[in-house]
Order: C-alpha cells, then sequence, then structure tokens
C-alpha cells in the first residue's frame, strides 16, 4: 500500500533536501580530484570542519546567516540551490511516479541535476 501524499511528498522533500547537500559537495570537489565519501565538509576559506549542526541542510545556510560560524566567511548560495532543485527534483517525481520506479527516476533526475551543475559551474 502505498503512503499517503501527505507523508510522502514531505518525505520525499527531505530526502531531497539530504541528497541535494551531498550532490552539491560531489559537483565541487570531484572535478578537483578532492576526495567527496571519506572527508568531512568544511568551510571552503577557511577550513573549519562543520560540526553536526552546521551540516543541517538549506536551514543551516539561513540560521547562520550565509555564514561560516569560524571566519564568518560567505556560503555559496549554490548550496542550498542544490539542496532546492534536489528537494524540487524527488517531490515532482514521487508526484507523478508510483513506488517501484520513483528511485530509478529520483536518481536519473540527480544526475542530470549534476550534469547541468557541472555545465554552469564550467561556464562561470
Amino acid at each position: 500500500m502505498p503512503l499517503p501524499p501527505i507523508v510522502a511528498l514531505p518525505l520525499s522533500a527531505l530526502i531531497g533536501l539530504l541528497v541535494g547537500s551531498f550532490l552539491a559537495t560531489l559537483v565541487l570537489r570531484l572535478p578537483k580530484g578532492e576526495p567527496v565519501v571519506f572527508s568531512r565538509s568544511a568551510c571552503p576559506q577557511c577550513g573549519h570542519v562543520l560540526g553536526a549542526s552546521e551540516l543541517v541542510p538549506l536551514l543551516s545556510w539561513l540560521f547562520q546567516n550565509r555564514r561560516c560560524k569560524a571566519c564568518h566567511g560567505r556560503i555559496s548560495a549554490f548550496y542550498p540551490i542544490m539542496e532546492i532543485a534536489s528537494a524540487a527534483i524527488a517531490v515532482a517525481v514521487t508526484w507523478y511516479i508510483p513506488w517501484p520506479g520513483l528511485v530509478v527516476v529520483w536518481v536519473a533526475g540527480w544526475i542530470g541535476l549534476c550534469l547541468a551543475a557541472w555545465g554552469v559551474r564550467a561556464l562561470l
């Protein structure tokens, strides 16, 4: 029995935010040859290793006023944009695709998001 939309849509949005946080890291680190999975998240300016409260997708960026806790350097809007886009993909797919194919289409959408983000970053 599928989940009702009142549960499925917020759950998929949360999953999308979490995946988007990882995808932002992937898009920024992979082209530089930096480790993606086995290294801690850190401020790009000062290297401050982020604590648990600084890793909450979208909310930590907003609550910290878009700045690093340690050096107060600006944190790029790229991170929340990727998180929101990933959540939007997850919610849209959840709305239109039934459960068995849902995860496959999520992954396809997220791969497309990464490719688009790499393309845009290459132009900047």
